[in-house]
C-alpha cells in the first residue's frame, strides 16, 4: 500500500456539524478507518484553524478517495493528497538514482 499525507480544511460554517458526525464516527468504532484498501496510521487536527493532517495507507486513488468523499460532500471538507515514502523507501530510491548518476560518468 502507498503511504499518503493528506490535508484538509474544514470550513468555518460546516465546522461544529461536522465534528459533531465526526463524534458519531469515532464513537461507532471508525470503522472505515481500516477497509475497503484504506489504512489509517494518524490523524491529526488543528481545530484553531480548520484544518485536518492525515497519515494514511491505501492501495489505489479510489480507495482514497472513497475514505474522504464523505466528509467533502457532507461537509464541504477540501483536502489535497501528497504521496509519501517512507525512510527505507527514500534510501532505495536515493541509491538507485545515485547508481544512474554514476554509470553516466
Amino acid at each position: 500500500m502507498q503511504f499518503y499525507v493528506v490535508n484538509g480544511q474544514v470550513p468555518s460554517e460546516t465546522q461544529d456539524e461536522g465534528y459533531t458526525a465526526f463524534i458519531d464516527y469515532m464513537e461507532a468504532g471508525a470503522a472505515e478507518d481500516k477497509a475497503n484498501g484504506f489504512e489509517l496510521v494518524a490523524r491529526l487536527h488543528m481545530p484553531e484553524s480548520g484544518r485536518i493532517c492525515v497519515i494514511c495507507k491505501a492501495v489505489d486513488a479510489k480507495a482514497l478517495f472513497r475514505h474522504f468523499m464523505v466528509w467533502r460532500s457532507m461537509f464541504g471538507v477540501e483536502f489535497e493528497y501528497s504521496p509519501a515514502l517512507t525512510c527505507g523507501e527514500m534510501v532505495e530510491m536515493q541509491k538507485q538514482h545515485n547508481a544512474r548518476l554514476g554509470a553516466a560518468d
